[in-house]
């Protein structure tokens, strides 16, 4: 049976934005939202009673009654780790509970990104760029450290790769070279940036392969997508953490190295030559 995130990544152009705006609050509210009956939870969101129920059968469930037993196991799921997150620190006095609450956060990211990662839908993922001919990625604001993370690991397999600077204003221009052979990857978590949702959808018109790297498959991103993968990335803090995100492109990477071990190997080996020669790293035997 497929998981409640696969079956809204499946089924999400079928839904409607009434249906759309009841599943975002759900998946953002979820430990209020899974013990309140239809009446409530329609109430809460501002939709109708017939719109619960026209999206619990839209994503494949009989009714709002399996939809919501369904929803409490995702949240026993949650519940168990977030308990001891919350019970390690309770109130925050000094910098070493901020070092416990962070890094333990981080933690509980990256096994709900585990959690929620769909196995057929990564190896798809990997192997839409171990073919494609050239990769564009896009990634601003704060996204522009994953998407360059991205573009330096490519590289190092020998991937023809183009990452999108922020600011210098010919990406429009080289866009419309984009062949049907090619790949754009967008990266963007919310508030979702305007012009990372506008390369997807220009890249999808024009018959490239597109990727997204986000958070739901309620995404704005994942419309023009693909195929998506979604990574946890919130934080009790004034920045996102992009741990877990971070963690989900290094396994890409390494699972595009691992599908083709000679290729890479062949490639890490001349980069190694290259960098010895050009003393690119400090030399810690002298």
């Amino acid at each position: 049976m497929l998981s409640l995130y696969q079956l809204i990544k499946e089924k999400r152009i079928l839904l409607t934005p009434s249906q759309r705006k009841l599943m975002e609050y759900i998946f953002s509210n979820l430990e209020e939202a899974v013990f309140l009956n239809i009446e409530n939870l329609s109430k809460k969101v501002g939709v109708s009673e017939a719109t619960v129920v026209r999206l619990c059968k839209s994503i494949g469930f009989r009714g709002f009654p399996d939809f919501q037993k369904e929803l409490i196991n995702v949240f026993k799921d949650k519940l168990t780790t977030t308990s001891r997150l919350k019970n390690t620190v309770q109130k925050v006095s000094n910098e070493v509970d901020v070092l416990i609450k962070i890094l333990q956060t981080d933690i509980e990211n990256i096994k709900n990104t585990l959690d929620q990662t769909s196995h057929q839908e990564f190896k798809k993922f990997v192997q839409s760029i171990d073919i494609a001919e050239r990769v564009m990625i896009i990634g601003l604001r704060s996204a522009y450290s994953l998407a360059i993370f991205l573009g330096i690991a490519l590289e190092f397999l020998q991937k023809n790769v183009w990452v999108i600077q922020p600011g210098i204003g010919d990406m429009w221009d080289r866009m419309l070279s984009l062949k049907t052979d090619d790949l754009v990857i967008g990266i963007s978590f919310p508030r979702y940036t305007k012009q990372t949702v506008e390369v997807l959808r220009f890249a999808k018109e024009r018959g490239a392969k597109t990727l997204a790297l986000t958070d739901s498959p309620l995404s704005p991103l994942a419309q023009y997508a693909d195929h998506v993968l979604t990574a946890q990335y919130k934080m009790d803090s004034f920045i996102e953490s992009f741990t877990a995100p971070l963690s989900l492109i290094n396994a890409v990477v390494t699972a595009l190295g691992v599908f083709n071990k000679k290729r890479t190997m062949k490639s890490l080996k001349t980069l190694e030559e290259i960098w010895k020669d050009q003393q690119v790293y400090y030399n810690t035997s002298k």
